[in-house]
């Protein structure tokens, strides 16, 4: 990852306790509680989102969340890696309390410490639903996986997308990876993905995210939705190739960050 968007995970680390004070201002108060979506990139630089002046390609609707809510741009993290940001993130903890030191691949036999509450954990008290949908990659054997840690769905990669023995800097053979899989909940739904599926990724992941959006519109609830994006081996459907002006990169930027807000925005 780049600094930036594992900068952003003091902001998000905030988050946990800005979810601790709106869950106890809803109990204090008639009506709904409110919903929480995070989203999470991979290896998305500061500059990279319109907000923040990327030229060459367009988010709009981040750029209105921007707009119309806050940007923060000063930050610290607690390390400069995938996992560990990660479990900063979920846990509002150091990484390395927590069991996670760096970036676990696929022979990695550790994971996030089941004796801390995550975020999902902390508002299934207050009974909301929950999903996760994307890189996990704090664990990757079945009881570190997000289901364990307070997630009622669960649908993504359990760590980053180059983990992967068809990696294109590789000449498509990269040596010491098993395939890289899809895991819903505990199951492995795509044993082997491919370069068809990988461009199809951002595309499922979104679709996953609306789909939990609509079916759990009538109860508060907590979406993390993290996408592999822009991590290398870039990646982007035959739909969206070429309709930035900065090549593959600027392609991949516009659609999985250019996407996001339309969920609710009108």
């Amino acid at each position: 990852m780049r600094f930036s968007i594992r900068g952003l995970v003091v902001a998000f680390l905030s988050l946990a306790q800005c979810i601790c004070a709106c869950l106890v201002s809803a109990a204090d108060e008639p009506g709904r509680p409110p919903n929480f979506v995070i989203f999470y990139c991979d290896d998305l630089g500061y500059s990279d989102v319109g907000c923040f002046g990327a030229q060459g390609w367009k988010t709009p609707n981040i750029d209105r969340l921007a707009a119309e809510g806050m940007r923060l741009t000063s930050f610290y993290v607690s390390q400069p890696v995938c996992g560990a940001s990660r479990a900063s993130l979920m846990t509002g903890c150091y990484a390395n309390r927590v069991g996670i030191s760096g970036a676990p691949g696929p022979g990695s036999t550790t994971g996030i410490s089941d004796g801390e509450m995550t975020l999902a954990e902390l508002v299934k008290q207050k009974g909301y639903a929950t999903a996760m949908v994307g890189k996990w990659h704090l664990g990757h054997q079945p009881r570190f996986l997000p289901v364990r840690y307070g997630f009622d769905q669960y649908y993504g990669l359990p760590y980053s997308n180059d983990m992967w023995p068809r990696h294109p800097g590789w000449g498509g053979k990269r040596p010491g990876f098993p395939p890289l899989p899809m895991i819903e909940g505990e199951k492995t739904v795509i044993a082997e993905m491919t370069p068809e599926d990988q461009a199809r990724m951002t595309t499922d992941y979104t679709q996953r995210a609306v789909k939990f959006i609509d079916e759990k519109h009538q109860r508060p609830f907590l979406l993390y939705l993290a996408h592999n994006m822009p991590h290398v081996p870039l990646f982007v459907s035959d739909k969206h190739k070429g309709k930035s002006q900065q090549g593959l990169f600027g392609d991949v930027i516009e659609r999985s960050i250019g996407a996001w807000g339309r969920f609710w925005m009108p």
